[in-house]
């Protein structure tokens, strides 16, 4: 999941690359609205920071990070 800044530049990028847009006004309110982190990687990062400090490690972040956001 990713953060767009600009919503302008999103725009450009996609008409660039051939995409077609309908109602920008729409696309770039819910673009600016759209939260910074996801839910699955604030869920993560809770997690990890509890398993270090009781002197665990965790792996395949990516991947937990991905099924956690498709389960919310």
């Amino acid at each position: 999941m990713f953060y767009i800044l600009d919503p302008a530049q999103f725009q450009q990028r996609a008409l660039e690359d051939g995409a077609t847009m309908e109602a920008f006004e729409c696309v770039s309110k819910s673009l600016r609205r759209f939260p910074q982190a996801d839910l699955g990687r604030q869920l993560f990062d809770l997690y990890d920071a509890r398993v270090e400090t009781a002197g665990g490690d965790t792996e395949a972040r990516t991947c937990t990070i991905n099924e956690l956001n498709d389960l919310f």
